[in-house]
C-alpha cells in the first residue's frame, strides 16, 4: 500500500552513487531538487527541480543502476514512496506504465545526451573473446555495462602479462583513442559482456563539447 510521507526542509532523500532501496518519489506538494556533480566544477549543480506531479528516481529503478544525482527537499515535500518491488508489481498489471515512465526520463535528457544516444552501438563479447588485440587500430573506445574485461600485453620476448581487469562502467580504449596510437594490449572478455561502443566520431564530439576530456590521459 502506497502512503504519503512529508519531509522536512533541507532532508536528503536520495545520495548520489547509491544502490540500496532504489525507489521512485512522486511529488505531491512542494518540489524537490535534484543536483549532480559536474567534472569541471566543485560543488554539485541543480539539474532541475521536481514539481506536484512529477517524479524522481525513474532511471535506477527501470535500469537498476546506482543513483546518478543527490536529490534534496529545499523546503517541506509531501511525496509518495514507490519501491522497485511495488513498481514492478504496477508493471505486471499495467505493462504500458514502463513507457510512461521512460518518456518522464527522456524529456529530462539534453538535446546534446539524446544526440549522443543515436551515436553510439550497443555489443556484446562472449566469454574468451577477444575484444580487440595488441597493436591494432584505434578507432573507438568502450564503455562497460556490465561482465568483465582481462587486458594483457605481449612482451618482445613473446611473454605475456597481465595489466589489469575492468567492470561495470570502466571506459576501454580511451587512451589509444585519443592520442591516435596502435592498441597496446589485447582486451577478452573473463566472462559474456555487453558493452556500449563510442566510434571515433562520436568521441570527437564529446572532446568538442567538453574539452576537458582530453586531460583524462
Amino acid at each position: 500500500m502506497l502512503t504519503a510521507t512529508k519531509t522536512n526542509t533541507h532532508a536528503l532523500l536520495f545520495l548520489f552513487g547509491l544502490l540500496q532501496d532504489v525507489s521512485l518519489h512522486f511529488v505531491l506538494s512542494g518540489c524537490l531538487h535534484v543536483y549532480q556533480r559536474m567534472i569541471d566544477k566543485q560543488e554539485a549543480v541543480c539539474l532541475f527541480v521536481t514539481h506536484p506531479g512529477e517524479m524522481v528516481g525513474q532511471l535506477a529503478v527501470l535500469t537498476g543502476e546506482p543513483l546518478i544525482f543527490t536529490v534534496k527537499a529545499v523546503r517541506d515535500c509531501t511525496y509518495l514512496k514507490i519501491s522497485k518491488s511495488d513498481f514492478y508489481e504496477i508493471m505486471r498489471e499495467q505493462p504500458s506504465v514502463v513507457l510512461s515512465v521512460a518518456h518522464t526520463v527522456a524529456i529530462r535528457m539534453s538535446a546534446f545526451v539524446r544526440q549522443m544516444d543515436f551515436a553510439i552501438d550497443w555489443m556484446a563479447v562472449e566469454a574468451g573473446r577477444a575484444l580487440y588485440r595488441q597493436d591494432d587500430q584505434s578507432d573507438c573506445t568502450y564503455i562497460i555495462l556490465n561482465g568483465r574485461l582481462r587486458s594483457v600485453i605481449r612482451k618482445a620476448n613473446g611473454k605475456k602479462e597481465l595489466v589489469g581487469e575492468y567492470g561495470r562502467g570502466d571506459l576501454i580504449g580511451v587512451v589509444e583513442a585519443l592520442t591516435k596510437q596502435p592498441r597496446a594490449t589485447t582486451v577478452h572478455a573473463v566472462r559474456d559482456t555487453e558493452l556500449v561502443k563510442l566510434p571515433e566520431g562520436t568521441l570527437n564530439n564529446i572532446k568538442r563539447r567538453y574539452p576537458q576530456v582530453n586531460d583524462y590521459h
